[in-house]
Order: structure tokens, then sequence, then C-alpha cells
């Protein structure tokens, strides 16, 4: 199918974009980038007051702080939350009562947690209150407590995952109440359009690419289908990673297939942009410039002028962004 997908110069405004029909690459013989995702880029009106579910609950430290960007990071390890000040009114990425069969940019960003319980009790007072009450979930071998918050103020989510079976992997580092980044979820009209978007354009690996799922019998689920509908309305999702198998840095898509049952409604592809509250993109920093150099190559466009001040924005079929940048400047 034709794939679709922006690139621009940016030094980090929306401009120089240019809209790129027709323009899939023949299959990456290897990604794009081997790598996790360094940074989730989510913007607020008030960093401070964002924060607090990650500083105070979490233990995420602030690693840097100037007048509109705040940056945390859990214990020095994993992807940084960069926060970005806004207007109040700048447009929001995905607003506080986006459903999930509403497509367009990320639905969560999505951590490990412990007692889950404690940690939906703690947030609500920050501004931060359930999408539905904590659900329970098999997937291959582990069983897991899951919950997403959402931030009442700017729609942004926090999905929190609690094994209750299998053990953590080796990998991911240790945490009290819950960790580090480790996956990122984009709500898709087209699920197969946007797994082929990352497979093909960017040359990533299948983590999990699945069938459409019904449930057997009427039950809470975490991406809010309500509870009547979900015998009924099917989901589909893919779980993609730049190397196979890695832990963190993962993209995940869903498609919730309602249509047939009168799920339908916005669509908030067109409102993920770097200047949206929300959770609107992450970045990718290169290691050097030969490195960056490299991902321009290839995700070559007219628009790109090669200046290291500057970086690359692609756009996912939904909208959801990654940039790539050559240096620590978002």
């Amino acid at each position: 199918m034709p794939g679709r997908f922006l690139i621009c110069c940016l030094p980090l405004l929306w401009v120089g974009c240019t809209s790129v029909e027709e323009h899939r690459p023949s299959p990456q013989a290897k990604p794009v980038v081997e790598k996790a995702w360094d940074r989730v880029n989510i913007g607020t009106y008030d960093n401070a007051e964002f924060a607090r579910l990650f500083t105070q609950i979490g233990g995420y430290g602030i690693k840097t702080e100037n007048v509109n960007t705040l940056v945390l990071q859990k214990d020095g390890q994993g992807a940084e939350i960069w926060l970005h000040e806004q207007p109040y009114d700048a447009v929001q990425a995905r607003p506080p009562d986006a459903r999930s069969w509403e497509p367009g940019c990320y639905w969560s960003l999505m951590v490990r947690a412990k007692n889950l319980g404690s940690i939906v009790e703690d947030a609500a007072p920050l501004g931060w209150l359930p999408k539905t009450p904590v659900a329970y979930i098999e997937f291959g071998p582990s069983k897991l407590d899951v919950v997403v918050l959402t931030h009442q103020d700017t729609g942004a989510q926090v999905q929190f995952y609690e094994r209750l079976t299998t053990p953590l992997p080796e990998t991911y580092p240790d945490f009290e109440r819950f960790g580090i980044p480790f996956n990122i979820m984009q709500i898709a009209g087209d699920r197969d359009a946007s797994y082929e978007f990352f497979t093909q354009d960017l040359g990533f690996a299948t983590w999990y690419h699945g069938d459409p799922y019904l449930s057997e019998k009427p039950e809470i689920m975490p991406l809010g289908i309500p509870v009547e509908l979900t015998t009924r309305v099917p989901y589909r999702a893919s779980i993609v990673s730049p190397v196979k198998d890695m832990e963190t840095g993962r993209f995940e898509m869903i498609e919730v297939m309602g249509e047939d049952a009168g799920l339908t409604g916005r669509n908030f592809s067109d409102q993920c942009h770097d200047t949206s509250v929300g959770i609107h993109s992450v970045t990718y920093v290169m290691d050097s410039s030969d490195a960056f150099m490299d991902v321009a190559g290839y995700l070559d466009s007219p628009e790109y002028s090669g200046t290291h001040a500057n970086g690359i924005r692609v756009q996912a079929p939904d909208g959801a962004g990654i940039f790539f940048v050559e240096d620590d400047n978002p």
C-alpha cells in the first residue's frame, strides 16, 4: 500500500515539513537505528505540576531544567522524559476524553510497576485518574495487572504493568514503585499500515504481530472498550523494536475495530506535532555526525539541509512523531 510520512528539518518548531506521498523505499536491510529511543517528548501547561507523578511517586529525578523544558530520568537510566511547557491555547495531541477507538498520535507511555492500587490512589490528588479499574490480562506466559492513568489537564497517559507471575527481565533496572519507560503505544486507524511503516520504511524487527483479539466473555480492558462490547469489538496489535527482542525502546500500535458496534469518533492524527500538549514524539540522539548523516541519507528529502543544528522528524501514518537529532538540543 502507499506509504505516507513527513520529513522535515527542525529547529524544533513545526516548520519546513513536506508531505511525502508514495515515498516507500525498498525494505531496509538493517534498521535505521539499532538502539532504544533516548527521549519521550511531552507538551504540558505546567512542567512542575505534570512532573509530580514521576518525581513524587515514581522516584524520578530532575536531570536538567530551564524556562520551558524539564528533563526527568529514573536513577540516571533509560529514556529521559522531556517536558516542554506550552501556552494554554496549544492544541492537545489527544484530549483527556479521547477514546481508544479514535485514532491518532500516542495513546500512552508504558512503564512496569509494583503495587498498582497504591499508585492509582496516590496519583488521583495529582490530577491523574484511571481510564478503567485495574484490569487483569494474560500475554504469553505473563499474567499482569494493567491500568492507564490519564492526566486530566493535558490528556497525556501513562500505562502501568505489574507482573503477577513471570519475573522482570534481568536487563530491566530494579525499581520500588515504577520503573523506566519500555514501550510507547499509538492508536492506529489501520494497524497494518502502521506496522508496515515501522518494519518496511524504518527496518524495525517484529516483537509481536497478532490477529484480531475478541474477548470470550465481558471483561474490563485497559483500552477502555465498554465491558458490554468486549465480546463484539475486536482489536489488533503489533509491537516492533529496532532490534529483535529489545526490552526497551519498543513501539506498539493498536487498532480498535469498533465501527460495526458504533464506536466511531474523532481522528487526532493532525494534532500530533512538537508544539502540541500531551505525548507527541520520541527522539533518537545519534552518537556521531556520521550516524546522523547515515539516517539523513536514508530518509532523504529535498527539505533536508544537512546542517547539524537541525534534526529530522519522521511522522508515522497516524501522526506519531519520531525525531533523529545529532546533539543534545531538544
